[in-house]
């Protein structure tokens, strides 16, 4: 395995290190012609991040400046904390072509095996349990792998604010749902007064945040959370 990739991967989260580790050495199995696996990014500090987020806005990015973009291009739109990588649940990977040269394609089959060598690697991390950025729906993030345990980055943000920390990390364990009628959020969901999509949005409740399932209807449940009621898709909600 890519030597440099288990430097990094020691770096994340204690919780998931075994698990990265294990989706790195099937990566390596997996592509057997010119092009390895390289873990790019792990742990991400909260320094790291700002400096990253500066980029392109108050510090000049050489790349893509120009007359007309003087500052370059900005490289983020999540500050310090706001971004997975600052709590060690995350990965960025590239593959290394004839040990030289990185690559971000997402189609060559270097290997020839008739399935690109890009692709392999996402089907064996989200067969890990791994969420792909290549999945998201808002934006895509093909590099990146994530293993958040169902939390938000402001759920994290909010444990490493309260000092609910130990070793550097934030602390991952739950508090045991109360009822046998209570579920999590797989995802940030619109909070509504009728089951129908439509303009009566009461607010949204961020992905891994309990509710209480009142009863369901189809694809609909009546949820509490925080003494309110509403509905929610639930399809998106989980034990």
């Amino acid at each position: 395995m890519d030597n440099l990739s288990l430097k990094r991967i020691e770096l994340l989260h204690p919780d998931v290190v075994e698990k990265a580790k294990r989706v790195l050495e099937l990566m390596t199995i997996a592509l057997t012609g010119r092009a390895i696996v390289r873990f790019t990014y792990t742990l991400r500090t909260f320094k790291e991040q700002q400096n990253l987020y500066n980029l392109g806005r108050t510090v000049v990015n050489p790349v893509g400046k120009s007359k007309s973009k003087p500052m370059g291009n900005i490289v983020t739109n999540a500050k310090a904390g706001q971004s997975i990588h600052n709590y060690g649940l995350a990965f960025d990977i590239a593959l290394v072509i004839d040990g030289k040269e990185a690559s971000w394609d997402t189609v060559k089959d270097w290997d020839a095996d008739g399935i690109a060598d890009w692709m392999e690697c996402v089907k064996i991390a989200k067969a890990n349990g791994w969420e792909w950025g290549g999945d998201w729906k808002t934006f895509q993030d093909e590099p990146h792998f994530q293993y958040d345990f169902g939390y938000s980055w402001q759920q994290l943000q909010a444990k490493w604010n309260a000092g609910d920390v130990t070793n550097g990390y934030v602390n991952l364990k739950r508090i045991a749902p109360p009822t046998k009628n209570t579920f999590r959020l797989t995802t940030s969901v619109n909070f509504r007064r009728q089951a129908a999509i439509g303009n009566n949005v009461i607010m949204v409740v961020i992905k891994g945040e309990y509710v209480n399932e009142v009863e369901r209807t189809g694809t609909w449940s009546l949820v509490e959370y925080n003494g309110k009621r509403g509905y929610v898709s639930n399809k998106y909600l989980i034990r």
